[in-house]
């Protein structure tokens, strides 16, 4: 035990004639540097160029650098120059490690458990990537000093056996500049550096013009930082709230404020950029898990693992589109998917929701619980905003970054505390910037007094003069082939044909009306794809100026089979088909006409408007017809309405759509030039509406040069005269 004293003595002794002394110190980084899995190096050189102890020699033990979960593990490390380092690939598929720090030739495949060995020959930073996964990043730090360390998670740092002299600390981290400090050593006498503060490049919670601009692998790999930070503290006492926000971080810090889920959104579907989010989902209730000890901590490896798998490929696939950072997002765009939009109920119990949302997390906050609070909000965005914002990224994209930025921003600021009246007057606010950019999504597509009053005075006027056309000239005709009793029939068959429209007509309101949600847009889709290619049949032939003189041969034809048969029943099934054809297509018409000009007040007016002066004016069409043989100019006429049918024909097809890319059906490629488009017009800023309404354009182009070139078109004296009043009647 003597002896034991006395060595200890000596060497305390020796110690203090030499001058051996200690370094300490903990070095400071912003969370965002993630220090547990991306730490400092700090390095403690002899200044003026002094020589390093003699007996500092290389150690003979390898440096391990291993690939697993598509990671660098470790991330940093620190080794001398002349050690062996060591990479490992513990993962299923092949890896790769290319060093690019110039001169430090080393680019090998790696086959899963074969290892390969480099050995530095000089001091520097050895930067690590692998090609075939481009997010993997790792840092070897090589230097001549015997003094290195990795610091620890808290960021201490201690050197034994420092003789007196003066040096300089290296701090080096991978997000920002080193740090040089000169240090003097006297006595012997040990030195606390204390606080070394590194400057990162934290990512702004708040505003997305601040954000960093990187390329779509450098945001992968932030990410793939924060995670292995949020599993490291998963496992720890206490440490789910921690691992919690990181994980949350990764979403809207990295994910969300870098534009790549704009990017996969807007170049690769809809449906890609849902899963990418249901693994972010996913991995926040595997940390729940781990932390609650309901699950092993390999779960989070996994879940992961298959994330940044993911986000990898999304990553290649955006690259091929040369969409290589967020300056890129808003050139050419390929969608792969449409989005599924909730419908009217769907949409009010939403905001309900969030409302609800928004209570939870004022509640937290202000019995101090600001973790759970932040928490909170991101679950509102993701539960209840979200489904509202697949709607606005459809009619008003433009509204849902910034409101993304807001959803991001206060989550920040209750995780920093904010608390009590002033949440409650910023989640209000929110809220009610919501409602109100869902409410100017409604209004693009909803109906203006003017347009629906002329759609719904056109189509009454058109397919009502038709009517009383192909009545005055089926009374007259029959007349004229001597059947008095046939009169009875027809009117037998108008009334029939009349109950069958109205009948038609609500069977048609009451499917539109029942059906809820996905299925709605759907159907109202598909009634304006009907009534588009009615319209545009219809409006060919006028502009192309047969239709009158079809129908003429038509009704013709069937009026003398039945005289020449004495049937009575078909001459009624005559003037059932000729009143229901024009009754059935009114009811199409109005019904998409409500579909795409009734979703306001103002709407619905104009077309109930438009619908009574047309009847009034067909009251006084037909008695004037009937008393006073008067001749309706039909050529003018029927080119009008033609013209104006078409109008309504390209209007619905696109609103037609429209609506099937809401109800999902149908992708959607925006056109970027084009902003918000005219909706009330039927002209969405998509390449799939646009397209079907230029096809429609062209048509109209042929209605009118293939007549001229083929000589069809009826002279321009040519007139369908009605019988004079009183015939048939």
């Amino acid at each position: 035990m003597l002896r034991s004293l006395l060595l200890v003595a000596l060497l305390a002794a020796s110690s203090s004639i030499t001058g051996a002394a200690e370094v300490k110190g903990r070095v400071e980084m912003p969370d965002s540097c993630s220090p547990t899995v991306s730490p400092a190096v700090v390095t403690l050189e002899p200044a003026d160029g002094a020589k390093l102890p003699e007996a500092a020699q290389v150690p003979a033990k390898v440096a391990l650098v291993n690939q697993h979960g598509l990671q660098f593990e470790p991330r940093v490390q620190v080794i001398r120059v002349g050690q062996t380092l060591r990479f490992t690939n513990q993962d299923a598929e092949t890896h790769n490690v290319h060093i690019l720090t110039p001169g430090f030739p080393f680019n090998r495949s790696m086959a899963p458990n074969v290892p390969a060995d480099f050995v530095p020959d000089k001091a520097g930073v050895i930067r690590l990537v692998c090609d075939i996964h481009t997010h993997m990043r790792g840092y070897v730090v090589a230097t001549d000093s015997p003094w290195a360390k990795v610091c620890k998670g808290s960021g201490s740092f201690h050197f034994r056996d420092v003789p007196d002299g003066r040096y300089i600390l290296n701090a080096w981290h991978e997000m920002g500049e080193p740090l040089r400090r000169e240090v003097e050593v006297k006595d012997g006498q040990p030195v606390d550096l204390g606080a070394v503060v590194l400057k990162g490049y934290p990512v702004p919670a708040s505003t997305l013009t601040a954000a960093p601009v990187r390329p779509w692998p450098e945001v992968i790999d932030r990410i793939g930082v924060l995670l292995s930070e949020a599993r490291e503290c998963a496992g720890k006492p206490e440490g789910m709230a921690r691992a919690r926000k990181l994980a949350e971080d990764a979403y809207w810090g990295e994910f969300e404020t870098s534009d790549m889920e704009t990017a996969v959104r807007r170049h690769l579907g809809y449906k890609r950029a849902g899963a990418i989010e249901s693994q972010f989902l996913k991995l926040r209730s595997s940390i729940k898990s781990v932390a609650q000890k309901k699950t092993p901590a390999s779960s989070l490896v996994t879940t992961s693992r298959q994330l940044l798998i993911d986000l990898s490929r999304a990553s290649d696939d955006l690259r091929r589109l040369n969409v290589v950072d967020r300056r890129d997002v808003g050139s050419s765009v390929q969608q792969e998917e449409a989005v599924v939009v909730p419908g009217a109920s769907e949409r009010d119990a939403q905001i309900k929701s969030l409302s609800a949302s928004f209570d939870g997390v004022r509640s937290l906050a202000d019995a101090g619980q600001s973790s759970d609070a932040s928490s909170a909000m991101t679950d509102a965005y993701f539960t209840d905003f979200e489904p509202l914002e697949r709607l606005l990224n459809v009619r008003r994209p433009q509204e849902v970054r910034p409101l993304e930025s807001r959803f991001n921003t206060i989550r920040g600021r209750v995780d920093s505390g904010l608390k009590g009246t002033e949440l409650a007057s910023e989640l209000n606010g929110l809220h009610q910037d919501v409602v109100a950019a869902l409410d100017r999504a409604d209004d693009a597509v909803a109906g203006s007094f003017g347009l629906a009053f002329v759609n719904s005075l056109v189509t009454i006027l058109r397919e009502g003069v038709e009517v009383i056309l192909l009545l005055t000239m089926l009374f007259a005709l029959v007349a004229k082939a001597g059947q008095p009793k046939a009169k009875s029939a027809i009117v037998w068959g108008i009334g029939v044909a009349v109950l069958a429209s109205a009948i038609t007509a609500v069977g048609l309101n009451l499917l539109v009306g029942a059906s809820q949600g996905r299925t709605r847009e759907m159907v109202e889709g598909v009634v304006m794809m009907a009534a588009a290619g009615v319209l545009f049949s219809v409006s060919y032939w006028l502009i192309s100026q047969t239709q009158a003189k079809k129908w003429a041969e038509f009704l013709k034809g069937r009026i003398t089979e039945g005289a020449k048969v004495g049937g009575l029943g078909t001459l009624a099934l005559t003037a059932f088909l000729a009143v229901y054809r024009e009754g059935a297509e009114t009811a199409l018409l109005y019904q998409a006409m409500i579909a795409g000009q009734g979703g306001s007040s103002d709407g619905l007016m104009g077309l109930a408007t438009g619908l009574g002066v047309g009847l009034v004016l067909l009251a006084v069409i037909a008695f004037a017809i009937r008393t006073t043989s008067a001749r309706l100019p039909l050529r003018p006429f029927f080119k009008v309405t033609g013209f104006a049918l078409f109008a309504m024909a390209v209007v619905f097809a696109g609103s037609g759509v429209f609506e099937l890319q809401s109800a999902g059906y149908i992708k959607v490629t925006p056109i970027e030039w084009m902003g918000t488009g005219l909706p009330a017009i039927g002209m969405h800023p998509n390449v799939q509406a646009v397209s079907i309404q230029g096809l429609l354009l062209l048509g109209a182009l042929l209605a009118l040069v293939i007549p001229s070139l083929e000589g069809t078109a009826i002279p321009p004296k040519t007139k369908v005269v009605p019988p004079a009043a009183g015939v048939g009647a």
